[in-house]
C-alpha cells in the first residue's frame, strides 16, 4: 500500500459521526506510526525538547508539538471542524487557500485532507516558527511525494507574519493552546492574522471561551463531568464576534490591544454544594464540532481556588487577558467583606 492510501485509511475513522473511542484510539496511533516511520527523526532530543520563547509567549519544542495527536478527542474534533470549513468554503471559492499557522513538524490536522481533495482544488500555506519542527515538515512533503501540490513553507512567527493581500486566506487553523490559553501563542496569532483579513475568513476554533466554574463537592473524580463540574460565567471569549466586532470603526495591531476588564460578583448561595473556584475552557471549532469541558487536554478545568464551607460573603472576581512572555487570564480573587 503507498503512502497516499496509508494516511487515507488511516484517518477515516475521524470522520465518522458515530464515537467509538477504542476505533479511535488505534487510528491515532496507526496514524502517528506513519508520520513517524516517513520522518525517521529522533525528536527525543534537546532542540527537540526545547520550547521557544518570545515577548507574547512561547511555541512548542517538536517533540511535544508531535505528542499533540495523542490527545484524541482534540484530533477528532479538529479535522472534523475543517472538513466542515472545507465544504462550506470549496464551493465558492477555488482553489481554496488553507493557512495553518503552527503546524508543528507532521501538519496532522490538515494532512488527512492532502489527498482527498485534487491538487486543483486547495492551495496550503503551512506557517512554522520552530526551526526543527520546519526542517521536519519539509521532509515529511518531500517524502510524501507532494511536489505537484500547492503548498507554501513559512518559516516565520505567524504572530508577525504578514499575509499577501492578493493571495488572502480563505481558512485559517491554528491550534497553538493549553487550557485556558496560558503560556502559549493561540491569541495573539488570532489577533495578527484576522487583523489583516476580510471578516468572511473563517478561523478554526471559531470560539474559544474561558469561563468562571465550580467542582461538586463529595461527586467521585470517576463521575460523569456533567455532575462534576458546573459553569457559572464566560469570562473572555476569542472569536471573530468578541475581538473584532461588525461596528469597529479601526482594528488594533497584537501591541495596540488590550483585553477589557471584567469583574463578576458570585453570591454565597450559589456557591453551595461547592468546593473549587475553577477555571473552565470550551472550544468551538467549527459549528457544531466543539470540544466540550474536560473532553480532551485542552479543556480540562483548572483549579483556582478552595471554596471555604459555610462561606457568608459573596466572591468578588476580577478578570483581564494579559498578552505577555507567558500569556494567561490574570484574576484576584476577594470577598465581599472584606472590601
Amino acid at each position: 500500500m503507498n503512502l497516499k492510501k496509508e494516511i487515507i485509511n488511516a484517518t477515516s475513522e475521524y470522520f465518522e459521526d458515530n464515537l467509538d473511542f477504542l476505533k479511535l484510539s488505534n487510528t491515532s496511533k496507526k496514524y502517528k506510526s506513519i508520520l513517524e516511520k516517513i520522518s525517521d527523526q529522533n525528536m527525543d532530543i534537546e532542540k527537540g525538547r526545547n520550547d521557544i520563547y518570545f515577548d507574547n509567549g512561547k511555541a512548542l519544542g517538536t517533540l511535544w508539538a508531535a505528542l499533540c495527536l495523542d490527545d484524541i478527542s482534540r484530533t477528532r474534533q479538529f479535522i472534523r471542524g475543517i472538513d466542515k470549513a472545507i465544504k462550506d468554503k470549496i464551493h465558492s471559492q477555488k482553489p481554496l487557500h488553507i493557512l495553518y499557522a503552527g503546524t508543528g513538524p507532521y501538519a496532522t490536522l490538515i494532512l488527512p485532507f492532502i489527498f482527498r481533495y485534487s491538487n486543483q482544488d486547495i492551495k496550503y500555506t503551512f506557517l512554522e516558527i520552530n526551526p526543527f519542527s520546519f526542517k521536519m515538515l519539509q521532509k515529511l512533503i518531500l517524502k510524501l511525494g507532494l511536489e505537484d501540490y500547492d503548498i507554501t513553507l513559512v518559516n516565520e512567527d505567524a504572530t508577525k507574519y504578514q499575509i499577501d493581500p492578493k493571495n488572502e486566506p480563505d481558512i485559517i487553523i491554528s491550534e497553538t493552546m493549553q487550557n485556558a490559553l496560558v503560556k502559549e501563542q493561540q491569541v495573539p496569532i488570532f489577533l495578527n492574522l484576522m487583523n489583516q483579513i476580510k471578516r468572511d475568513v473563517i478561523f478554526i476554533p471559531e470560539k474559544i471561551e474561558l469561563s468562571i466554574g465550580f467542582n461538586k463537592a463529595g461527586v467521585s473524580i470517576e463521575a460523569p463531568k456533567e455532575e462534576r463540574f458546573h459553569k457559572e460565567i464566560a469570562v473572555f471569549e476569542v472569536s471573530k464576534e468578541a475581538v473584532f466586532p461588525l461596528n469597529q470603526v479601526k482594528k488594533q495591531t497584537v501591541e495596540e490591544f488590550s483585553f477589557e476588564k471584567k469583574q463578576i460578583v458570585i453570591e454565597n448561595e450559589k456557591l453551595k454544594g461547592f468546593n473549587h473556584l475553577l477555571m473552565i475552557t470550551e472550544i468551538q471549532v467549527y459549528k457544531d464540532e466543539k470540544i466540550k469541558i474536560n473532553d480532551s487536554g485542552l479543556t480540562t478545568p483548572i483549579f483556582i481556588k478552595d471554596i471555604p464551607e459555610n462561606l457568608k460573603s459573596s466572591i468578588v472576581i476580577d478578570t483581564q487577558y494579559q498578552i505577555s512572555s507567558e500569556p494567561k487570564l490574570d484574576y484576584k480573587i476577594t470577598f465581599s467583606d472584606t472590601l
